[in-house]
């Protein structure tokens, strides 16, 4: 069973380097912040952002010690649509310290797709047992056993690179699949 995917699911963080780690983290926090409020004015729920990763390290140079600070946050966008556009505002309003590490599209509610998929399932499994039951000359007996391997949702879509004029990041959504399989035995009847 297939659906187009209806939310995207965005790691963006802020990335500063600087010769102190608070300088480093002022950097990319005031970047961050700005990311997070341009998320929010274009239509994320706040309750959709989350911090997912924070990180500092210094790296010995010849001129010093610099201190690197990364922040990053995942967005979950619940318009598909304008994802696009949506990225590139909070990559513009970050500035210099912006950074994309992914984006992967998904179905929000993959639920009516599994029950659906199994339903295909058992009813291929139902119709090539009565064939091999019909070939050997019986019927169906009860079901004996069932066992069930539902599959995740298929390769997931990935945020298109961008041209540097573009108004917008290109998102293609394409499809996605879930699928069940299942393995259904029968008693054969007389």
């Amino acid at each position: 069973m297939t659906a187009a995917p209806d939310v995207a699911v965005v790691e963006l963080g802020a990335e500063s380097s600087a010769p102190g780690v608070q300088e480093a983290l002022d950097r990319a926090n005031t970047g961050l912040a700005a990311a997070r409020d341009a998320l929010v004015a274009a239509g994320v729920d706040p309750a959709d952002v989350r911090t997912s990763q924070t990180s500092t390290w210094t790296e010995q140079r010849d001129d010093g010690p610099r201190t690197t600070a990364r922040l990053t946050l995942r967005a979950t966008v619940r318009d598909v649509a304008a994802c696009g556009e949506i990225v590139r505002a909070a990559l513009d309003a970050a500035g210099p310290v912006a950074r994309l590490d992914s984006t992967s599209l998904a179905v929000g509610d993959p639920g009516p797709l599994a029950v659906a998929a199994r339903d295909a399932a058992f009813a291929d499994a139902r119709s090539r047992a009565e064939q091999y039951a019909r070939l050997a000359g019986r019927s169906l007996g009860p079901v004996v056993e069932v066992r069930e391997d539902v599959g995740g949702p298929g390769p997931a879509p990935r945020l298109m690179a961008a041209k540097a004029a573009s108004d917008a990041l290109v998102v293609e959504p394409g499809t996605q699949e879930v699928r069940a399989s299942v393995t259904v035995r029968w008693e054969l009847a007389d």
